[in-house]
């Protein structure tokens, strides 16, 4: 299946920045900050609270006491990790080199995560704070394991006690001042992963994530009266009925090669789906093997023409480039409701219930990708919509704030000032 805007996807991705959300100047004097990112907050759990049943009177407030995003197109693909990565230094998963939730090793399947700061390719907010001299710390980000440049770092626990988070967070504000600290809430994504988006369960969650909000903004400004606070997420969700676990048609098809038994494993490749939630990644070992891309792009063509898979679109090196994804091959687009299963033998399709993110997502094509954006503090407008920015844009206006250099980021950062 043929993409339907090959030479447009970089456009689409990149934003055309209104003057309006630009920021024209530093601000006077270097500006604290604290960044919390709530993992899967759609823009509407925020903008349309009510119709969604949620209490969240913290949140709610930066509408009106702040600035803030009607959307935030994310980084390709939209998932955890590489949104986490974008929104610390600026660029895309290509120049940060977080490509995907866990690196591609094609003979695991179920291969260990990025964790490691060092696998980070691309100067950090943490690690330009620390060339200027100021104090870090940070809370469950995710991708910072064995952080050099955050002073103060919490990778594991009860990632989702938000209760326990905020105190540890107070405790550490309280105690060591932090002027740059970033904080992970990551019980809504997990909750939004087992029962869907805006399900009971969801929405509690956020409710519980809301009131610690409220206990880690008091903490700040005790600390720093003049902090500028930025709410942030990392991609949206979407509810989902079938996943197509496309890598047992790789297998049927020859290009995959398992081993015997119940459970089996890839023992060879020469063509396999690198699993990300909404999308898929297609790599061929040989990408230099025409024939071989020329069989593997038959394939998947075959795989769309039947309606029941759910796939939007087969989009191909040409397509892609210019959106920072990894050099894969293909890049399969589901439509909602649908995503990528993992299983290497068995029926194609299986049902599934719960949500899923990891759609490829652009300005306009699937929008429930998007993520949120709030910022509230002295000197930062109030009731201003800045309407749709691009997740690069956040790292460089946190380093506007700070008074530091991120020359990597070359997207302007936002205009958050008051007149």
């Amino acid at each position: 299946m043929k993409s339907p805007f090959p030479l447009l996807l970089s456009v689409l991705l990149a934003p055309s920045v209104p003057a309006a959300a630009q920021e024209v100047a530093a601000p006077a004097a270097r500006q604290p900050v604290l960044m919390i990112s709530i993992d899967g907050l759609m823009p509407d759990a925020v903008l349309q609270a009510d119709a969604h049943g949620l209490k969240i009177p913290v949140l709610r407030s930066f509408l009106a006491k702040g600035s803030y995003a009607r959307e935030v197109i994310n980084a390709n693909p939209t998932v955890t990790n590489p949104n986490h990565t974008s929104l610390v230094t600026g660029v895309l998963p290509l120049e940060h080199g977080i490509y995907n939730n866990r690196p591609f090793t094609p003979l695991e399947q179920s291969p260990g995560t990025y964790r490691l700061y060092a696998q980070i390719k691309a100067q950090t907010l943490w690690g330009a704070a620390k060339t200027a001299g100021l104090t870090t710390g940070s809370i469950f980000w995710p991708v910072t394991d064995k952080a050099a440049d955050i002073d103060f770092n919490i990778t594991s626990g009860a990632d989702e006690d938000e209760a326990g988070i905020a105190r540890s967070a107070a405790v550490m504000i309280r105690d060591h001042r932090p002027q740059l600290l970033t904080v992970h809430f990551v019980s809504l994504d997990h909750r939004a992963h087992e029962t869907g988006p805006f399900s009971a369960e969801a929405n509690a969650a956020l409710e519980r994530i809301d009131g610690a909000i409220g206990t880690l903004i008091e903490a700040e400004r005790k600390a720093y009266p003049d902090a500028a606070i930025l709410i942030v997420s990392d991609h949206g969700f979407a509810p989902a009925s079938t996943q197509v676990h496309l890598n047992t048609a790789f297998a049927d098809a020859g290009l995959l090669t398992l081993s015997s038994g119940p459970k089996p494993v890839v023992t060879s490749w020469r063509a396999t789906a690198w699993y990300v939630g909404a999308m898929a990644m297609i790599v061929v070992r040989d990408p230099r093997d025409h024939a071989m891309v020329r069989q593997v792009k038959a394939l998947l063509d075959t795989l769309a023409a039947d309606p029941a898979n759910g796939i939007e679109g087969i989009h191909d090196r040409a397509a892609i480039a210019g959106l920072g994804l990894p050099p894969v091959d293909f890049v399969v687009a589901f439509r909602p409701g649908y995503r990528m299963g993992t299983a290497l033998a068995g029926p194609l399709r299986t049902p599934f219930k719960g949500g899923a993110h990891g759609a490829f997502s652009t300005r306009t094509l699937r929008p429930d990708m998007h993520s949120a954006f709030f910022a509230a503090g002295p000197g930062i407008a109030a009731g201003r919509d800045l309407g749709t920015i691009d997740i690069r844009q956040i790292a460089p206006t946190v380093a506007v704030r700070l008074r530091v250099a991120l020359p990597a980021a070359k997207l302007p950062p936002l205009r958050l000032r008051g007149r």
